[in-house]
């Protein structure tokens, strides 16, 4: 019985199947609707607290992906903090070539020439924060250390500049009048340090940025053989695996000099990142 008013009840009514698929549509239209509303969001979202990448141990840097494969690890979207940079972020070097240091300096670790200068590229385009995860992915660096060094030496702003000098030998090609900048970027790339980076550090943001990501790979790495006469011994001397260390001397061309209260060191430098690193003031309303 049961069977059989089941049978007429669909086949008796003309407009059932139609209802049926009707509401089939509309709920698969609405579930699709809200996906494709979803996906939206996420394409134009800032990224999330934390960021996407995490540090890659020492010794990972043979294994890291090389600049096509760390561009496929970026997770695209839209927001972009500043707009200003954009003539920044679509400039990206041709022929980037960085000057290897003398290994008979014994000032770097000889494999400093092949899988950190020899690295460094600039080979990506992308909005400021795609850039950052894209060093990241490519350096095996935390993506908020780069947003804070970022945010701590330029407000995330590629057009900044500084560390000025009073010799015009020293002066970059198109500065002449004393004292003349020799720093570039948004995360403050020291031309002087990297010959061979400029024009690139003050033109390309994926060019300043890839050397901050170089660094921060091979300091960690404990490559950086100078630091182990710079800074405060009171705080260890330098070392593999402290990459809070190799922020700090980023900053200030020392392993962890000063203190936490004492302006202008490594260790105040520190200090803040860590704060702000917590704060994420990128995710603030007004950044």
């Amino acid at each position: 019985m049961r069977r059989e008013m089941t049978h007429r009840r669909y086949r008796g009514t003309r407009w059932g199947p139609i209802v049926v698929a009707g509401l089939v549509l509309a709920v698969f239209g609405t579930v699709g609707g809200l996906t494709l509303r979803a996906l939206d969001a996420q394409r134009s979202a800032p990224p999330p607290p934390g960021g996407y990448f995490g540090l890659r141990p020492v010794g990972s840097y043979a294994q890291l992906p090389n600049d096509a494969a760390a561009a496929a690890e970026v997770q695209r979207s839209t927001w972009e903090a500043r707009p200003g940079n954009a003539k920044y972020n679509d400039v990206m070097p041709e022929h980037l070539r960085l000057q290897p240091e003398d290994d008979s300096s014994r000032a770097y670790d000889p494999r400093w020439n092949k899988y950190i200068l020899g690295r460094i590229t600039g080979h990506f385009t992308g909005t400021t924060d795609e850039i950052f995860q894209w060093a990241a992915a490519k350096w095996g660096i935390p993506d908020d250390v780069i947003r804070t060094v970022a945010y701590m030496e330029s407000g995330w702003r590629q057009s900044n500049y500084g560390d000025y000098v009073d010799s015009r030998a020293q002066c970059l090609p198109g500065y002449r009048t004393l004292p003349c900048p020799v720093t570039f970027g948004i995360v403050g790339t020291r031309s002087t340090n990297w010959q061979g980076i400029f024009p690139w550090n003050r033109d390309s943001t994926a060019a300043a940025v890839d050397v901050l990501g170089g660094w921060l790979r091979g300091c960690y790495e404990g490559w950086v053989w100078w630091l182990r006469d710079h800074g405060n011994r009171s705080h260890g001397a330098y070392r593999a695996s402290d990459i809070w260390g190799c922020v700090g001397a980023w900053y200030s061309g020392n392993w962890r000099d000063g203190t936490a209260t004492e302006r202008e060191t490594a260790e105040n430098y520190i200090y803040r990142a860590q704060r702000w690193e917590a704060r994420r003031p990128w995710l603030h309303h007004g950044f």
